[in-house]
């Protein structure tokens, strides 16, 4: 590609690129939903052009944000500027999906960390902090308003309020993760149609109903619970805050093994397709549900169902 046309198309992309963000800064209802396309730009600049180049569009549209937008929406254009990078860069080197959602999980969560970093060091305040302090201070003011008109609240459902986020706290390093992971996938999913329709590469996705974890998730799941019971660590010290968000995790991909075995499942014995959406709605409103999946996913960890199924379908 000659030098003329890609100045051309990284001038178009960096046109879409500012407006987008522009709509995304000053138009927060539409902004909410642009957010997710702002990565776009920076996808189809890695696809097809050169590692080097693409890291200029970057640099480019920095100083365009720092002309059209404000210096505080630098981060954001490094957040979209490096997770597109990252996924049109996997794209092009026809990565694994899981190398590819690891990676761009990686950036984003790097990125997310590196700007509450960058907030407490500039204006030395702690972004979390003074988020749970608003929260705190907003309970005690309705609190106070509801006793002004003659409602109490009990001190029973203001205790579990007050452990829920202190759990919260505790459990942050895996929210941020989480986060992260939900930010990429909703970012694949959004930009899957664009690449498709302005290159030959698309983001493979695994078929859920396949997914299989290693078996040895299960032994890290049954240490952690023997740790946790048997260490018993008090929740100021660093050994409680690993080992409860090391637990979280393991329990939440424990339940997405789960949830892959209902699909599967319902697949084999060519059940409606609603069913295992019915049984994942389920359990996100009924704890008795979720425990079952949890426990599915744990059978299938250990005792390989799936195998045993598949003979008898033969």
């Amino acid at each position: 590609m000659n030098s003329g046309r890609k100045i051309t198309e990284g001038g178009v992309l960096l046109a879409l690129y500012s407006v987008l963000l522009l709509m995304t800064i000053y138009l927060p209802i539409i902004g909410s939903i642009l957010f997710f396309f702002l990565p776009i730009p920076f996808i189809l600049m890695a696809l097809k052009h050169s590692t080097a180049w693409t890291f200029g569009f970057l640099f480019i549209a920095g100083v365009l944000t720092l002309i059209f937008g404000t210096m505080f929406a630098i981060p954001l254009t490094l957040l979209m500027g490096l997770t597109g990078i990252t996924i049109g860069y996997c794209l092009k080197r026809e990565q694994p999906f899981i190398m590819l959602f690891v990676n761009t999980v990686l950036v984003v969560l790097g990125m997310i960390l590196a700007v509450l970093g960058g907030t407490s060091w500039i204006f030395k305040i702690n972004p979390i902090d003074e988020f749970f302090t608003i929260v705190d201070t907003s309970m005690v003011k309705s609190t106070e308003i509801l006793e002004r008109f003659g409602q109490t609240i009990p001190k029973e459902r203001i205790e579990d309020v007050n452990n829920m986020f202190e759990m919260m706290n505790t459990l942050l390093p895996t929210l941020l993760v989480l986060v992260s992971a939900i930010l990429v996938i909703l970012f694949f999913l959004v930009s899957q149609p664009i690449i498709k329709r302005f290159s030959t590469m698309k983001i493979q996705w695994p078929s859920f109903r396949e997914l299989q974890l290693p078996k040895s998730l299960l032994w890290y799941y049954l240490l952690t619970m023997v740790l946790t019971l048997v260490v018993n660590p008090e929740k100021t010290s660093f050994m409680y805050l690993a080992l409860v968000n090391l637990m979280f995790i393991l329990q939440i991909l424990i339940l997405i093994q789960g949830y892959s075995f209902v699909f599967y499942f319902a697949h084999v014995k060519k059940w409606s397709k609603i069913i295992p959406y019915l049984v994942l709605a389920g359990s996100l409103v009924l704890p008795i549900v979720q425990s079952i999946v949890r426990i599915l996913g744990i059978i299938d960890l250990g005792f390989s169902f799936r195998q045993s199924i598949a003979k008898k379908k033969e």
